[in-house]
């Protein structure tokens, strides 16, 4: 209970910390919009139809593999930039878009060498699922849940650390030994608030749509959902970048209580 509590406390500054740099949540938004083209280049510019047989399904293949590797590129390259962005806050910088984007892009080729490596894993573990039955479908969601949670802090060790892809997967199972809790419970936080927010704007829009306003409905459920999907991509860097910091160096993040901070980890002796 006292990991929980914490881990509120630390979603909350984390929060704080985002409102002093909203320029953040530019990153999410830039990469959704890449990731919206790739796929619908990939779903109508390559004219794939809804229902294929096997054959085309294998020819496919490479294609559909290319596509995760792209999306996945995509998705760790901004993610980088935001936890790089919110690291030079917590290190009492202050952070743009451009800096933020200039520390992932040294980081290119190991970020493009994840990628690939997280890709193969994704889709071979939904080629798993797809093929298992029930009890296997269960053990495929649990080796899917032990690889997140031994690649939570895998983006920040990259972009922050020279450190080769292996080295880097060991050091983020390690850092995230150190805080099992407060990156289990806060990442469940934020999905909690995730969830609140979404059924929040659901609510509205279907007022809206129930009182006939049409052009409102749409707007208003457009325009929530970006902000959404943006605002908890990037407080999700921020949180991982400030346990990050803590847990490597010691110090406390600018915008975080040192004694919340010093009793969510556990140094090793």
């Amino acid at each position: 209970m006292t990991r929980i509590g914490r881990s509120f406390q630390l979603v909350g500054q984390s929060y704080r910390v985002l409102m002093q740099d909203k320029e953040l949540m530019v990153l999410p938004l830039i990469s959704g919009v890449l990731m919206f083209g790739v796929a619908a280049s990939f779903f109508f510019g390559l004219g794939i139809q809804a229902r294929l047989d096997d054959e085309a399904k294998e020819a496919w293949l490479i294609p559909g593999f290319l596509f995760y590797v792209v999306t996945y590129a995509i998705g760790i390259f901004f993610q980088a930039a935001v936890v790089a962005g919110a690291t030079e806050r917590l290190r009492g910088g202050d952070p743009t878009i451009g800096s933020a984007l200039s520390a992932a892009s040294r980081r290119i080729v190991p970020i493009l060498m994840w990628a690939v490596v997280a890709a193969t894993v994704g889709m071979l573990l939904r080629a798993l699922q797809d093929r298992a039955g029930f009890i296997g479908r269960i053990v495929v969601g649990i080796i899917g849940a032990a690889w997140s949670v031994a690649t939570f802090f895998v983006v920040p060790v990259l972009v922050l650390e020279e450190e080769p892809i292996g080295s880097s997967f060991g050091r983020s199972f390690e850092l995230f030994k150190k805080t099992w809790g407060e990156s289990f419970v806060g990442g469940v936080t934020i999905g909690a608030a995730a969830i609140c927010a979404w059924v929040t704007l659901i609510a509205v829009v279907g007022l809206l749509a129930w009182a006939g306003l049409g052009l409102a409905t749409f707007a208003v459920g457009v325009a929530g959902a970006i902000f959404l999907a943006v605002l908890f991509s990037a407080l999700q860097g921020v949180f991982v970048a400030s346990l990050y910091q803590y847990a490597t160096g010691g110090t406390t993040p600018n915008g975080f209580d040192k004694a919340l901070l010093s009793q969510a980890f556990v140094q090793k002796r």
